[in-house]
């Protein structure tokens, strides 16, 4: 156990020294942020409870919200997106400030410049800045060789609370395959 922990944490240092770039450099700003998060201890998970106050939308997020803030730092219109999308007042009365892994397609394609491509045609292929997902589970940013940056909460393999901040893992790098993925998101206009 604790050679695989190990193994993971130079993995994961291996990435804070990468040169890798995305092909975009929004897309890389949009990565960065993420990896940044995940390496700042003071942003933990959270799904946010009713009535959703924006307790998943820093200092802590889940799944979709560090992509949806990730993504808007970056300078796409994601979140101006979700606003527009009639899910955010049917679902959440227009108290969620960002949405969920089922609506991130929906709100990243109406400013065009973003396909989709079915995992099993794009799984040998990713791109960093690809956006994993399987709308009905979770959702990840891939950052290359073979890992994500991902919100994958507390009951993650180190463990966790739901106090804010990160106790254990909760913002992490994981293993991009194997992980029930059913689509990508991949950002093609320069």
């Amino acid at each position: 156990m604790l050679k695989n922990f190990l193994a993971i944490i130079c993995a994961a240092s291996f990435f804070f020294m990468s040169s890798a770039q995305a092909t975009n450099s929004k897309v890389e700003v949009a990565v960065q942020f993420a990896i940044d998060i995940a390496n700042d201890q003071s942003h933990g998970y959270s799904q946010g409870i009713p009535p959703y106050t924006g307790s998943r939308e820093s200092p802590d997020y889940d799944c979709s919200s560090l992509i949806y803030h990730a993504f808007n730092h970056a300078g796409f219109n994601i979140i101006d997106n979700w606003h527009n999308n009639p899910k955010f007042f049917s679902r959440y009365d227009g108290k969620q400030y960002s949405g969920d892994a089922d609506t991130i397609w929906e709100d990243l394609s109406v400013d065009g410049g973003w396909e989709k491509f079915s995992w099993s045609e794009i799984k040998d292929n990713l791109q960093r800045g690809d956006i994993l997902c399987n709308p009905a589970r979770h959702c990840a940013i891939y950052i290359g060789d073979g890992m994500t940056v991902e919100a994958k909460g507390v009951n993650n393999y180190r463990g966790g609370s739901y106090a804010t901040g990160d106790q254990g893992g909760e913002i992490d790098f994981y293993p991009a395959q194997g992980r029930g993925w059913t689509e990508v998101y991949r950002y093609v206009e320069d």
